[in-house]
């Protein structure tokens, strides 16, 4: 119910938008100018691939053309966050085409010919992203048509209806799209091609599937000894970290972070004046006539009028307002975080909720108020001679959300949708059929069902949000102004944090490509400080304002890409270092010592065994205990009737022994198909690998963070 959810009064958002996209515009302008370039000095270079160093200034350059080009084609004034992010990520892609993929192709002589394109694009085998676009699909059924492909490329490409070029450049930049998209398909299924599974593969893997034991465990689980018992040296940490180098590479460097988070927030002191300025709002809400006007002068919202039942008012004003004089004000009171007062208007029988389904003619696709209007009316009159709404809905409307169910909205309360289909639902009668305009587009209305009418009071609210004052929001800033300042390196941090009694939030693994911090919203700006060539460990941040709150943050850890030195994941390896010790002290204790049976044997070491279990070599995880890779790959295939271990796993220590072995019953069905599945199975990892390989291959070094 796409549309349904977003039918609601959005002004005030809208207006933050707006502003925030002249800000964001503002910005970048400046950002960009020749004269004020971000990238100076020897700083210059965003990224390496393949040898092939990108400039700063040429990755600036091309985003600001990127940025222009999608402004003319959207008719927006300007870019925001988000896509100005997709312009950055879908120009680092083209970077990588160029240096990577593009060399690649070519020299396994992987290419598409211009006939091919023809055929992709309006021949026999269109390819599906064509075929999706829905100005090349018929109207009502929703189907592709070839013919409008290429009456598109005949007349609006001409440069009689594309004078300026905008249509040409956009579908060459969508065939390029194309024929890259045929490339890279291409290249992979060479490779999957070559993914080939042999008979006694086959084989393998069906006896590994099919056959199966049943055994009994005597297991010591790590948790049974608490970490504060076990002592660790130096050398185990090197054991360890010499181990397991393998698992601790990493394809990108992270940091680790602690910070400080001050809250902005309102006092008693900017509640008591809010409500004394709303004192002041409720009597010249009182005197004046235009309450349309007035409310969006004033109110945070702007003008809404609400029919109330009663008891659904703060329990403040709710008799007083039902008992009152229509032009009456009433409050200030408060509600959540909102102080309010409201106007009784008048009283009116009216239902609490509608039943309603509809079809939209969206004035979002290009078609205009008048276009959207008239073919709302006509279809108006083609159900007033007989025809099935539900069925035009299906086929005509553009709200996806309601479309599939024949147009049905169901039943929704009054004030949720937009003023005017609001209006047009509670106002109207039940079986009548209302045609209205919205920001939306043009709705056909049918309105199904009501329930029963009750007494309402028609009411209007100026409202305004509980907010922290300039001078409550100094002090904070102030306060986090004196941390920051104290704080001039980690340990003072830490130092001034437990003199404040502050809470200190740690954040692992940030990576140079995160756009936030644990839940600190729009905090970009944190992690590009923390990527910084130039900020060391231990080094503190200035004040930061993120989303309403001031940070300061310490940097207290890099990890570089690859396997890091072990100086930089001793902290974190610290746990696992004293599993391998427990492992090591349990083995031990656990030492088979001439035992015969493992009941005799849990009860020398004072353990219980198991009840007996079963598994196959295609398992990982073991009942009861997860996943355990060692154990299952080794207890399929071991001896029946004796003792095995005892065997360090991920929980803890085992001893094992296999009671029973069934062997795998002959295969029945042909093996081509179990070939074709495995190999079906390989071929799936090929895009991904092929994309993670060369890329690996290449050597790629993302810099984008440092300015991005």
């Amino acid at each position: 119910m796409a549309v349904l959810e977003r039918i609601r009064s959005r002004a005030g958002t809208i207006v933050v938008i707006v502003i925030g996209l002249a800000l964001v515009s503002f910005v970048l302008q400046d950002l960009f100018s020749s004269g004020n370039s971000i990238f100076r000095g020897g700083a210059n270079t965003i990224g390496e691939i393949n040898g092939n160093s990108i400039s700063g200034e040429e990755f600036a350059s091309r985003l600001n053309a990127a940025e222009e080009k999608y402004k003319r084609n959207q008719n927006a004034s300007g870019v925001d966050e988000n896509v100005r992010q997709q312009l950055i990520n879908d120009l680092w892609n083209e970077y990588l085409d160029q240096y990577i993929f593009d060399k690649e192709f070519n020299s396994t002589g992987v290419d598409v010919a211009e006939d091919e394109l023809f055929d992709m694009v309006q021949g026999e085998n269109v390819d599906p992203q064509v075929q999706q676009i829905p100005l090349f699909q018929d109207s009502i059924t929703r189907q592709f048509d070839r013919n409008r492909v290429i009456r598109f490329l005949k007349t609006q490409l001409t440069e009689e209806n594309d004078p300026d070029g905008k249509f040409r450049e956009s579908w060459g930049d969508f065939e390029k799209s194309l024929m890259k998209a045929r490339r890279k398909a291409k290249y992979n299924n060479l490779i999957k091609k070559a993914m080939y599974v042999t008979s006694a593969q086959a084989k393998n893997s069906y006896n590994e599937r099919s056959r199966s034991v049943t055994y009994r465990m005597v297991g010591k689980s790590y948790d049974s000894l608490a970490d504060s018992l076990v002592k660790i040296s130096d050398d185990d940490y090197k054991k360890y970290y010499d181990e397991h180098k393998h698992e601790l590479e990493q394809q990108d460097e992270t940091r680790k972070l602690e910070y400080v988070v001050f809250q902005v927030n309102p006092t008693p002191e900017d509640r008591a004046e809010l409500m004394t300025s709303m004192e002041q709002i409720k009597t010249q809400f009182q005197a004046t006539d235009n309450d349309t006007t007035f409310a969006n002068a004033n109110s945070a919202n702007g003008f809404r009028e609400e029919s109330v039942k009663r008891g659904s008012l703060n329990i403040q004003i709710d008799s007083a307002v039902f008992a009152g004089t229509p032009g009456t004000v009433y409050g200030p009171f408060v509600d959540g975080n909102d102080v309010k007062v409201v106007k009784l208007r008048g009283f009116k029988s009216a239902s609490d909720s509608v039943k309603a389904r509809h079809i939209l003619i969206s004035t979002q696709k290009g078609i205009s108020e008048i276009a959207a209007m008239a073919k709302a009316d006509s279809l108006k009159k083609v159900i007033q001679s007989g025809g099935d709404f539900a069925a035009l809905a299906t086929l005509l409307s553009d709200d996806p959300g309601s479309k599939i169910k024949g147009g049905d909205l169901g039943f929704f309360p009054e004030g949720a949708m937009v003023p005017e289909f609001n209006s047009a639902c509670f106002d109207g009668k039940v079986g009548d059929l209302v045609v209205v305009k919205t920001q939306f587009g043009a709705h056909l209305i049918n309105i199904q069902d009501k329930t029963k009418p009750t007494n309402k009071a028609s009411l209007v609210f100026i409202s305004r949000p509980v907010e922290p004052s300039n001078k409550t929001n100094e002090a904070v800033f102030n306060s986090a102004n004196d941390f920051a300042v104290n704080a001039e390196n980690y340990e003072a941090f830490k130092k001034k944090a437990d003199e404040k009694k502050i809470f200190i939030v740690k954040a692992n693994s940030i990576r140079p490509t995160d756009r936030q911090v644990n839940d600190l919203a729009n905090s970009r700006e944190l992690v590009t400080w923390a990527f910084n060539e130039e900020t060391e460990v231990n080094t503190v941040t200035k004040v930061l304002e993120l989303d309403g709150k001031y940070v300061v943050a310490a940097l207290t850890g890099k990890r570089d890409k690859g396997v890091p030195p072990l100086d930089q994941v001793k902290e974190d390896i610290e746990p696992l270092v004293k599993r391998m010790k427990k492992g090591e002290m349990f083995e031990k204790e656990l030492a088979l010592s001439g035992a015969t049976s493992i009941d005799a044997f849990a009860a020398r070491v004072k353990l219980t065994a198991d009840a007996p279990n079963s598994l196959n070599f295609a398992s990982y995880s073991l009942p009861n205990y997860g996943y355990e890779p060692k154990l299952a790959g080794t207890i399929p295939y071991s001896k029946i009737n004796v003792l095995n271990g005892p065997v360090r796993g991920n929980a803890g220590v085992f001893v094992y022994v296999v009671e029973t072995i069934t062997e795998a019953p002959p295969m029945t069905g042909d093996i081509k198909d179990l070939k074709k599945q495995l190999a079906s199975g390989l071929q799936g990892r090929v895009d991904m690998g092929v994309y993670t390989s060369l890329q690996k291959k290449a050597g790629v070094e993302d810099k984008r963070y440092r300015f991005f």
